[in-house]
């Protein structure tokens, strides 16, 4: 996954780009499943979380 953080005022003004390795793991393919989208108090758009974590890895 890549995600383009927001520009953040610095002097060149540009996003600044950070990548996001993600393992997962499928168990029983094939199996039949009844699944809901979760309710949005139960989600989260963690984009700028993300962006500040690459920012203290950079």
């Amino acid at each position: 996954m890549t995600v383009k953080a927001p520009a953040s005022g610095g002097a060149s003004g540009s996003p600044r780009r950070i990548t996001i390795s993600t393992v997962m793991e499928f168990t029983d393919c094939g199996a039949d499943v009844e699944a809901e989208a979760p309710p949005a108090g139960q989600v989260a758009d963690v984009t700028d979380q993300a962006a500040r974590q690459g920012r203290k890895q950079s």
